[in-house]
């Protein structure tokens, strides 16, 4: 067996553990400008055999300790404004009429630098949009017997929404509000994209039915069920972006103008839907609808896509921090982090947050973390030593990092263990080759038992970069445009109780420093931060 090391070296000097009296580390400035959080006070020393370490899931709570000598154990069950770029398109010929009818009062001080090119670029999506519309409407009416002429389309295009509409679409509906919450928040543009497919997909149904007629009836109900996911997944996003371009609050402005937009180019649409019906009408072909339908939909996509990559949000979410985190421990002294317009850029609309480097699973299960199984008992209490003072446990594994959330963590952690990861992930990638820590890169792909054990020196080293750099990223975020009070992360829903089970008056060590969470409770939300659950 493999000797843990000694856990109390916990920084590249070799410093032993400080005294009680010096443990807790001082705010950083980032107290100063909106992140309130303290680091979590290391625990009272124990024996081994006092620990206590409890997972929790809802209402459900296991024994890890105990748990662990069963062998082969299954998985249980005020931020910073953004920098105003050059890039908005020249205005002084606009008239003021003009500028009062479409753009909010103050503009452009009131909004982000990002507002009037989205603006723009989605006038022309609304207009296929509703060319689209028009289309199916049309093949809908051809395909129970109803003249599809331009004046009939125009005059029973409301009385299409029939049938299953309500029940359908409600329960799609339902299904998404249920379902998903906080990756709306995390992932606008993402989300965005998926109900614009799920929406085509719907709309490419019901067109299917003038060239079945058969199945008119499952053809659109499907249709206007995956119609409805993508109605009840685009109407949050349409918040998140309306609340992003008020930067100066001034949503129901923002909401006001957004209609003006709307309107014009609905009227647009509609005109263009009525030429377009007629011109196909002259054919004579009725198949002509569902390709002009196909060619027009693949143009609004294309527009609402490139809509969306017009936004520059400047919040940190998962991929944004982690693509951060990744240029910060592998930029040169004195080299600037990427701006909130560079990074956006580069982001990928439609990858997930696993598919950035450095990738990151947050509140996964010990089990999950370790491999699949809860590693034995010493392997447990190192890991917990080494974490003491943090308000989570970090597992490298797989060229990926495995999060397990403490009771009682803050932003602040989900942030240090990206760091965390991004360093992990660099320095096992060949980066920082006349380090000490590259002596053990090679041991940090292991999972539970000799594998974890195996991983802790370079955990330790991480650890110690982690004192060392996560005070001077957070301060290049902000001198870069970033928001760092304000983050958007999905986590899981499994939590880590750390305590000392040393008599009948266990001592919770899930408290941290005085900064508005309670012991074993969940994130809170202090002074405009916005720490989230799922």
């Amino acid at each position: 067996m493999i000797p843990l090391p000694k856990l109390h070296a916990r920084t590249a000097g070799g410093r032993h553990d400080r005294s009680a009296a010096d443990r807790t580390r001082p705010l950083t400035r980032a107290a100063q400008r909106g992140v309130t959080e303290q680091r979590r006070a290391p625990p009272p020393s124990a024996p081994s055999r006092g620990l206590s370490l409890v997972e929790v899931r809802g209402s459900q709570e296991l024994d890890l300790l105990a748990l662990s000598q069963q062998p082969s154990t299954a998985s249980p069950g005020a931020a910073a404004s953004p920098s105003r770029g050059p890039h908005l398109p020249p205005l002084a010929s606009l008239p003021s009429a003009a500028r009062e009818l479409f753009l909010p009062p103050g503009f452009p001080e009131s909004v982000t630098p990002d507002y009037l090119p989205y603006q723009l670029w989605s006038v022309p999506t609304h207009v296929t949009g509703h060319l689209s519309h028009a289309l199916v409407t049309s093949s809908l009416l051809a395909a129970v017997g109803v003249s599809a002429g331009p004046a009939t389309t125009v005059a029973l295009s409301a009385s299409i929404k029939w049938i299953v509409k309500d029940g359908v679409g409600a329960l799609g509906r339902l299904i998404v509000g249920s379902r998903l919450n906080v990756e709306f928040d995390e992932d606008p543009r993402r989300w965005r994209l998926v109900a614009e497919a799920l929406s085509t997909a719907g709309m490419g149904l019901e067109v299917a039915t003038s060239l079945v007629p058969m199945y008119f009836l499952p053809l659109a109900c499907a249709g206007k069920f995956c119609q409805a996911l993508g109605k009840g997944m685009g109407k949050p996003v349409f918040r998140v972006i309306q609340t992003h371009f008020a930067v100066a609050a001034n949503v129901g402005a923002v909401a006001a103008k957004e209609e003006v937009w709307e309107v014009v180019a609905q009227m647009a649409g509609l005109a263009a839907s009525v030429a377009v019906l007629r011109a196909l009408e002259a054919t004579g072909n009725p198949d002509g609808v569902v390709t002009s339908w196909a060619a027009i939909q693949a143009v609004h996509v294309a527009l609402r896509y490139q809509a969306l990559r017009q936004l520059a949000f400047p919040t940190l979410s998962t991929k944004r921090a982690a693509m951060l985190a990744a240029a910060d421990v592998a930029r040169p002294a004195g080299q600037p982090l990427p701006g909130v317009a560079e990074l956006n850029a580069r982001e990928p609309p439609l990858s997930g947050p696993w598919d950035v480097r450095p990738r990151v699973r947050l509140g996964v299960g010990v089990a999950e973390a370790f491999g699949g199984s809860v590693p034995e008992a010493g392997v447990l209490e190192a890991y917990s030593e080494a974490y003491d003072r943090e308000g989570y446990i970090l597992v490298w594994r797989d060229r990926g990092a495995h999060v397990v959330l403490k009771e009682g963590y803050g932003q602040t952690d989900l942030l240090r263990a990206v760091w965390q990861a991004a360093w992990l992930d660099w320095r096992t990638s060949g980066g920082g080759e006349n380090s000490a820590a590259s002596e053990i890169v090679g041991s940090g792909s292991g999972g539970g038992g000799s594998g974890a054990r195996d991983a802790l020196p370079l955990l330790l080293a991480s650890l110690a970069a982690l004192e060392g750099g996560f005070d001077a990223f957070l301060d290049g975020c902000r001198q870069a445009g970033w928001q760092v009070g304000v983050v958007h992360m999905k986590a899981g829903r499994s939590r880590l109780r750390v305590g000392v089970a040393d008599g009948p008056e266990a001592r919770a060590q899930t408290g941290l420093r005085p900064n508005g969470v309670a012991a074993g409770g969940g994130p809170a939300s202090r002074d405009g931060v916005s720490s989230l659950d799922v």
